[in-house]
């Protein structure tokens, strides 16, 4: 037995440990576990911030009936439980009847194998039966179930499971997360990522357990069934999740049989299943889908093989019949780069259940992130001398850079940058700039900014990216361009993205017009009834723009006067015009350039 005088009289890193523990192990140390280990009924374990606690071989660490277990680290100090040899693993922590105010927080559970029959093969890193501790802010990685729940096994629990990072784990059933009947758990705020299972590679959800899903990302998980999420006799709600990325043989992004699940403001996008139902598939199931995105799924957004959803105020792509849905490009700032919020021209603002509201007081958007219109900035990067290509020695990216205040108000925002790296993702923030001040109907930016791109940076496509917001999270708006690096000279990644500077000190001479003409592509694209061009003129001068048919005949002119230097944008409404396929003609000084816009009713 390991008493708490123990731990005030010797060193953990001096013995090895097994049998019952109670009192507290205090950080940073590290603790070695020989054996089986258990808090005994009705005792309390503390442990402490910065204690590593390593698993010598495959021992499960017990949490009999009402004993509590306190691991609580720091943001910057976890506590970590690690087997010393990845490959044999150790057994988890098995919460069995224990105190519902257990609680694991800012720990690391890694290499958690349940293997063995009955029980023992369920939970990889965290065994829950009849309790309900709380797990949050930690991470549970490389765990495996050979039954059900790789990271977490939920049963007639009402776990609160909340900012965890849960990713590259495996099981039978529930990848990531598995919950068993009459488990009411909490899943919220999470990242659930590259997990995989037969069925529910992210989350399996079972008999009458009624999960409450929310704000999560759940993202490519895979299974042969439900590769995001798995419903199986049970009602859950499933409220302001991303889906992404996810993949199955059925049901990329959800999978639901015999169940009613109600799935509420999420945005559900670019998943795919090999035979059907890339978004959502239903057997048995009457889901209620409303305010959701749905949109870049493969083979099909929505899959029916039996019952009968209800579909409304949703943006589903190829259509799908309901009140208040539409079929129109949600405008997201990046999807290549997971970034799902919705830029400030997208159809799905506003476009929501008219009788619901979103946190800013206007009416429900659709889709998992709102756009919040209590300040409204806009970002608008322009990059110079598309297609951008470097060479392997390096170079430069260039583009005009402006914030953009269409409101009466002063606004004050921050504005930041980051770049997508081929191999290695984000990269930043580049550029930071806090409470940065803009003038009601004003703009504030800079043209001919420039980049550094060193030669040690990667080959590869690159995107870069500016936002508007609060840093770091809260996003208004943004803007990117891509560009790609044809080579590497050496080196790694460096601190290769300085620039000169994006928004100036206050300077009378700095301008706000543009350097050239443009006329950029409307939006939305295709479009119908009304669609949006916008256009920038560096000097004053007269103007028309005009759209004509594929005959060449002239059907509207939206622009013939004299206009002054700046940005603009104009609205064209065809709804009195067939649908096909469309050219608009900018005119302005010596410039003339005309693109097309598909009209689709």
């Amino acid at each position: 037995m390991f008493l708490v005088t123990a731990v005030v009289l010797f060193p953990l890193t001096a013995n090895a440990i097994e049998g019952d523990v109670w009192g507290t192990w205090p950080g940073p140390d590290t603790v070695f576990i020989s054996g089986e280990i258990r808090v005994p009924p009705e005792s309390t374990l503390v442990i402490e911030p910065g204690l590593l606690v390593v698993f010598q071989g495959h021992y499960k660490f017990i949490v009999d009936t009402l004993a509590t277990l306190t691991a609580v680290g720091t943001e910057t100090d976890s506590v970590v439980f690690t087997p010393l040899f990845p490959g044999i693993g150790w057994g988890g922590i098995r919460f069995t009847h224990s105190d519902s105010g257990s609680c694991l927080s800012y720990c690391v559970l890694e290499y958690g194998k349940a293997i063995g029959g009955g029980a023992d093969a369920n939970g990889g890193s965290v065994f829950i039966d009849n309790c309900s501790p709380t797990i949050s802010h930690s991470t549970m990685r490389q765990c495996s179930a050979a039954g059900w729940g790789g990271a977490i096994y939920c049963k007639s629990s009402h776990a609160v499971i909340s900012n965890n990072s849960i990713n590259g784990n495996s099981a039978v059933h529930g990848g990531g997360i598995y919950c068993e009947p009459y488990s009411n758990a909490t899943i919220s705020n999470n990242t659930i990522n590259g997990n995989s299972a037969e069925h529910g590679g992210g989350i399996y959800c079972t008999r009458n357990s009624n999960l409450t899903i929310t704000n999560n990302t759940v993202s490519w998980n895979s299974a042969e069934h439900g590769g995001g999420i798995y419903f199986f006799e049970s009602h859950p709600a499933i409220n302001n999740n991303t889906l992404t990325g996810n993949s199955a043989n059925v049901g990329g992004g959800i999978y639901c049989s015999y169940s009613t699940p109600r799935i509420s403001n999420n945005t559900i996008s670019r998943n795919s299943a090999d035979i059907s139902g890339g978004g959502i598939y239903c057997i048995s199931s009457s889901p209620t889908i409303i305010n959701s995105i749905l949109w870049a799924d493969t083979p099909q957004e929505i899959a029916v093989l039996s019952g009968n959803p209800t579909v409304t105020y949703c943006d589903v792509q190829r259509g799908w019949s309901g009140i208040g849905n539409i079929d129109a490009d949600p405008i997201f700032v990046g999807p290549e780069r997971e970034d799902f919020y919705l830029r400030w021209h997208s159809p799905c603002i506003d476009a929501g259940d008219p009788s619901l509201t979103d946190p800013d007081g206007t009416r429900s958007d659709i889709g998992a992130l709102y756009f919040n219109q209590h300040v409204v900035g806009i970002a608008e990067l322009y990059p110079l001398n598309s297609p951008i290509v470097i060479p392997p020695e390096g170079g430069h990216i260039s583009y005009d850079a402006w914030i953009f205040n269409f409101t009466i108000f002063n606004i004050t925002v921050d504005i930041w940058s980051y770049a997508f790296v081929p191999g290695m993702g984000q990269y930043g923030p580049i550029n930071h700039y806090a409470h940065i001040n803009v003038s009601p109907m004003d703009s504030i930016g800079v043209n001919g900014k420039r980049n550094r791109v060193a030669g040690a940076a990667p080959a590869g496509d690159y995107s870069f990216v500016a936002y508007i917001g609060d840093f770091p999270n809260s996003i208004i708006d943004s803007s990117y361009f891509y560009f790609t690096k044809t080579g590497s000279v050496g080196g790694g990644v460096t601190d290769w993205f300085k620039g000169e500077g994006w928004f100036k000190e206050a300077n009378p001479e700095l301008s706000n017009l543009p350097a050239d003409y443009v006329l950029s592509q409307n939006y939305p694209n295709p479009f119908n009834a009304t669609t949006v061009i916008e256009y920038a003129l560096p000097v004053e001068g007269h103007v028309k723009l005009q759209v004509y048919n594929i005959r060449g005949q002239k059907v509207a002119t939206l622009v013939d006067s004299k206009q002054q230097g700046g940005y603009r944008s104009v609205s064209w409404d065809a709804s009195k015009v067939s649908s096909g396929l469309y050219f608009y003609r900018l005119t302005a000084g010596d410039f003339t350039e005309t693109r097309r816009m598909m009209l689709v009713k």
